[in-house]
């Protein structure tokens, strides 16, 4: 064979950098899996705890942030900064119980923050998200596509159940937010004599208000913007359907 018709070589640097970065996929897809067994584990404790009534003794776990996961723009990811984050977990934590049923649907930022604030029974909180990177929650991850907005594991089981939901479509279009908020009324808790029904934080879009209001009775604008790590050109608001302490009514 010529030297012509040989293949090309690569240059040493060229072939450090990419076993490099070969190791780094490694090391990430380890630490994934790590997580998701940690996840069983821990689901299965609180389980046996459940039952038993007594403390299940388990080692440290290793903590989860979003500085783990990249932002796909092909998936329209584009994470929260600091302070929304927390002020999204801390509205959850301030309008739920124990027995409170929480999903946050496509909005995986916020969910990391609050399953990182201790909150009470982490078995009752969902997070909907097309991402199985996060699958690391074990059973807690429910594989959600918006265009198939009823088609999802425990669809029947979590129907008219749930107590609060924080969502944040991952498109700003019509169809992406009338399709998720199919999903939020099908999971949302009905009003009764007794309870004033599940709530809703919703972020999106300013261009979206109308849209909103129109698909989910009772959705109002608030004063809060939800702030993003790498930033956002879009006017990005959040939308309510109760009276929050924290995030207040535009018109108030």
């Amino acid at each position: 064979m010529s030297g012509s018709d040989s293949e090309p070589e690569l240059s040493s640097e060229t072939l450090r950098i990419l076993q490099e970065v070969m190791r780094e996929q490694q090391a990430q897809q380890e630490r994934f899996e790590r997580l998701r067994q940690q996840a069983e584990v821990q689901f299965d404790g609180v389980q046996q705890q459940n039952a038993s009534d007594e403390p299940t003794a388990t080692k440290e776990s290793e903590s989860v942030t979003m500085d783990i996961f990249s932002e796909d723009w092909q998936l329209s990811q584009f994470w929260y900064d600091e302070d929304t984050s927390e002020k999204l977990a801390r509205e959850i934590l301030d309008n739920i119980t124990p027995e409170s049923v929480v999903c946050c649907i496509s909005s995986p930022t916020a969910y990391v923050k609050l399953m990182s604030m201790n909150p009470p029974n982490k078995n009752n909180l969902f997070l909907f998200e097309y991402d199985t990177r996060f699958d690391i929650y074990g059973k807690q991850f429910i594989h959600y596509d918006y265009s198939s907005p009823l088609e999802f594991r425990l669809a029947k089981e979590l129907q008219h159940s749930v107590d609060m939901i924080v969502v944040d479509p991952p498109f700003l279009s019509e169809e992406c937010l009338t399709k998720t908020l199919e999903s939020v009324k099908h999971l949302l808790k009905p009003a009764s004599a007794s309870s004033e029904g599940g709530k809703v934080v919703l972020c999106t879009g300013l261009t979206m208000a109308n849209v909103a209001s129109q698909s989910l009775k009772g959705l109002e604008i608030t004063t809060f913007h939800p702030g993003h790590r790498n930033g956002l050109s879009n006017d990005f608001r959040c939308y309510v359907n109760y009276r929050s302490r924290q995030f207040h009514h535009l018109s108030s």
